[in-house]
């Protein structure tokens, strides 16, 4: 026992370092107690960093900027600030041109005296027009959401209730960069939540009414169907498509020049140039407008709506970003669901905890080494460090570069740093007399599921199982034993992994449980541990989702010079034993009985029909309502005696078949039954005409082949139609 002892108490020593290293790490890093600048700041720079380090996705924008600029002071004739009429015109001109919906970041405000007749005229056209969305502005003095003090107005005349309109403020982080947008606002004064200005516009984009506001709800807020990942607890990460100037612009005095209004340049020169309605070259006719949202703000500095940005550039200097473009930016993410999602705490404590242990752990057993070559001992240790910081690194910016997925760097780098600090104190402290813990662990891959399960009800642990109604699924790679004969181990290990990894994941992603790898082979089931009642629907959408998602597959691994994977898929439905199978140490949680042996069969029976997925009866029966199937045969399987109906599985009612496979279906179904009636015939011109819009049709070819045999050889009176199929 005393030998025992000392392993186990390192072992737990290790445990307890590693745990605290991650509490220390997580205090400094997650702003959980305090906030430390320096840190904070060089996560913020990690994130710059991510998207300099991106390329910028070109794609048509659905949003426009009608910018004002300091050629727009010159080229009108009327002086700053402009008459509110030039606003008339420029709704009424944006209408003209198509503009889908119109967002105005400018503040129009409060004026002394009475109302005028150009306000009457522009609250008129707001009305008229309702998909134009006016800017709100609010002090400095909110808390989270919610908003001590403003006034009704916003800052802005012309907001009333009867208008959109959203708040304009951008929140910034402590390094002054706008990285962050908050959805909306809480007004506790009049007690109602109010959409930001991005928000707000997209109200207008999906006919919205102008007070909805995004739901925050299970860690995500939720607008209009969109989940859009939080960031911290008030705002999501903005996804940048680039730097300024990245969304097209039209100045606005090619808006306003129409045939109506005399420019500077026009005045000067005596001639009518019209950029806005020129039947030649204007903005009207070039449609750079049409079914766009047009935000209009300022891209003059001296107007000082220039922030700090982070979006995809290498310059300090070129990262400011004018107001429109930040709001453009936060729109058009929205409507192509592109969102950047953020680790959540949860995994950082375990990733922290993970790197903390395997450091510890690591370069403790390299100290403990006893070796006359110590030095480089330490600088195996110094390279493992660096090579897990590089680690971090790498895969922090592939995840964001390829997912737009966001994890901590500094918060691993520094678990790592500090792990290996205190492996080294604790090295020299204790003298380095530990011995290596070698300690043997088992472990077992479970579905989600059935760990639910065993939490609700842990007498399951025990061995043995019960008798349950399920879907069994099997599936096998075409020819594997000859790709594995033709390419290395080690490349053979690194695409069945990737493989494997894909269809596991559709069989989770359809609640399905994996039941075991053989090979590759995948056995999964559906039905249990929890009960479903379209447990046979459920397998039969994993099945053809599989198959496609391999037709995707197959042109990169072709493009990689890897074999292009063919699988075979059987799917049947029955009732087996379930539960917990095998040894007091070691057990599964598997199903075994003939129903199980039938779905091993099936997957096999698609050799002898050159079929993809293959059905029983019993899933067909319950799935029929959903699914696009036709009848192959009627089997009897090898080990059986009685017969069975088959069915290959061509696609989900879903998914709407073509007219040819319609056609191919009822042609196909024509044959078969004057097949079965023995009018040879009649099923073999069924099938060929079936043959014509689907030439490689193996089982099209097969039933002809047969009918061809039996119409000289006839089959004798008792015949049943019953093919036996000798191999398994």
């Amino acid at each position: 026992m005393q030998r025992r002892s000392n392993p186990i108490r390192f072992f737990l020593l290790q445990i307890s370092i590693s745990l605290f290293v991650t509490l220390f790490v997580l205090a400094l890093t997650q702003d959980f107690l305090f906030e430390l600048p320096p840190l904070k700041n060089a996560e913020l720079s990690l994130i710059d960093l991510r998207f300099r380090k991106r390329d910028v996705p070109r794609k048509e924008k659905d949003v426009v900027i009608v910018n004002i600029s300091s050629d727009s002071y010159t080229a009108l004739p009327a002086r700053w600030p402009w008459p509110i009429s030039y606003y008339t015109k420029l709704i009424k001109n944006l209408r003209r041109a198509g503009a889908k919906v119109i967002g105005i970041d400018i503040i129009f405000p409060p004026s002394p005296g009475t109302t005028t007749k150009e306000d009457l005229e522009f609250k008129k056209t707001l009305s008229e027009f309702s998909y134009t969305v006016l800017a709100g502005k609010v002090k400095s003095e909110e808390t989270k959401f919610t908003l001590k003090q403003a006034d009704q107005s916003y800052g802005n005349r012309f907001i009333d209730k009867n208008i959109r309109f959203g708040i304009v403020n951008l929140p910034s982080d402590i390094d002054e960069v706008r990285r962050r947008y908050m959805p909306f606002i809480y007004d506790e004064n009049q007690n109602l939540r109010i959409p930001t200005f991005s928000m707000a516009v997209l109200n207008a984009y999906y006919n919205l009414e102008n007070n909805i506001t995004a739901e925050l709800q299970e860690g995500a807020f939720h607008y209009n169907q969109k989940t859009i990942p939080l960031y911290d607890n008030t705002s999501f990460l903005i996804n940048y498509y680039g730097p300024d100037s990245t969304f097209p612009r039209v100045d606005i005095a090619d808006i306003l020049d129409d045939s109506t209004l005399t420019t500077v340049d026009e005045e000067t020169y005596g001639t009518q140039i019209n950029t806005f309605d020129n039947p030649e070259y204007g903005v009207l006719h070039d449609k750079i407008l049409t079914n766009k949202i047009v935000i209009i703000g300022s891209t003059d500095p001296e107007d000082k709506d220039l922030f700090l940005a982070a979006p995809s550039i290498k310059r300090l200097e070129d990262r400011m970003m004018y107001g429109a473009e930040i709001h453009a930016n936060v729109i058009q993410s929205i409507i192509d669901n592109n969102f950047i999602r953020r680790q959540s705490q949860l995994l950082n404590f375990f990733i922290v905890f993970g790197l903390s242990l395997f450091t510890y752990v690591l370069t403790a057993g390299l100290k403990s080494i006893r070796t006359k070559y110590s030095v480089l001992i330490e600088i195996l240790g110094v390279a493992l460090i660096l090579s897990e910081l590089f680690i971090i690194y790498w895969a922090s910016l592939q995840l964001f570069i390829e997912q737009n997925y966001l994890t901590d760097m500094t918060s691993p780098a520094l678990a790592v740093i500090i792990s290996y600090v205190s492996s080294t104190i604790y090295s020299y402290v204790s003298e380095r007399r530990q011995k290596i813990l070698i300690k043997g662990m088992f472990s077992q891959y479970v579905n989600p599921t059935i760990v639910d399960e065993l939490v609700a009800h842990p007498e399951k642990l025990r061995l043995g199982g019960e008798r349950k109604e399920v879907t069994v699924f099997f599936s096998d790679i075409e020819n594997f034993t000859q790709i594995s004969e033709s390419i290395q181990p080690e490349n053979l290990v690194t695409i069945l992994n990737e493989y494997l990894s894909e269809m596991t994941s559709i069989i989770i992603e359809h609640n399905g449980t994996l039941d075991k790898y053989e090979g590759d082979a995948i056995v999964a089931f559906w039905g249990a541990p929890l009960p479903q009642t379209d447990h046979a629907l459920r397998a039969c959408r994993a099945a053809v989702r599989m198959q496609r998602r391999l037709e995707e597959l197959r042109p990169q691994w072709k493009q990689q010079g890897k074999p292009e994977l063919k699988i075979r898929i059987g799917i049947n439905t029955g009732e087996v034993v379930v539960g917990n199978m095998g040894g007091a140490n070691r057990f599964d949680y598997t199903v075994i009985g003939d129903s199980v042996n039938l779905g091993s069969r099936l997957e096999g029976a698609n050799k002898q029909y050159k079929t993809k997925i293959m059905i029983s009866e019993s899933t067909y029966r319950y799935a029929k309502d959903f699914i696009y199937a036709r009848e192959l045969d009627l089997l009897v399987v090898a080990g059986k005696t009685e017969p069975i109906r088959v069915y290959e599985l061509v696609g989900l009612t879903e998914e709407k078949l073509s007219h040819n496979q319609e056609q191919f279906l009822r042609m196909y179904t024509k044959g078969l039954t004057h097949y079965r009636q023995r009018d040879w015939q009649t099923a073999i011109g069924a099938f060929e005409r079936a043959l014509d819009l689907f030439p490689d049709d193996y089982p099209c070819q097969l039933y002809i082949e047969r009918s061809d045999l039996y119409r000289s050889s006839p089959p004798p009176e008792d015949w049943n139609g019953v093919f036996i199929l000798k191999t398994k």
